[in-house]
């Protein structure tokens, strides 16, 4: 009788710690393109439009474009005969978010589905609700030179 009580306490010992520490690490990193990254190592965004290139470091804006572009849904795999498509988009060329490592790729224009990015293999199908974060992001961006 007293092992079954210590396995069940056991048991719903290991849930619970299994449980928080998919919470803790849920809340500490974010998936883009298929790469997991911490929060803590973001450092800023790189965002090349058609005339300068910017640099945005201000921690709520990056974090704000990071989770967006998190959202972003894969489109298809990249083949040599898809890539690259015929039209890049005509305000912002390439999106970077950067770690220790830089992640992001280019924007380009498709007809079918609309403003897309190449990352990691895949191309990425780019929300207005990110092209309205890029746009407002910049009044606060430093032109690189």
């Amino acid at each position: 009788m007293k092992n079954k009580v210590k396995l069940r306490i056991s048991i719903i010992i290991i849930i619970v710690l299994i449980f928080t520490g998919f919470l803790f690490y849920s809340q500490t990193h974010i998936s883009i393109w298929k790469f997991n990254i911490s929060k803590n190592e973001l450092k800023d965004v790189l965002i090349n439009t058609k005339d300068n290139s910017y640099i945005i470091t201000n921690p709520q804006l990056v974090l704000e474009l990071t989770q967006e572009a998190a959202k972003m849904e894969r489109i298809y795999k990249i083949e040599s005969v898809s890539f690259p498509l015929k039209e890049a988009n005509n305000r912002y060329k390439k999106l970077m978010i950067q770690t220790n490592i830089t992640y992001g790729g280019s924007f380009w224009q498709d007809g079918n589905n609309g403003i897309m990015m190449n990352s990691n293999g895949y191309y990425w199908s780019v929300s207005p609700k990110l092209i309205k974060i890029l746009d407002n992001s910049l009044k606060e961006a430093q032109i690189l030179r």
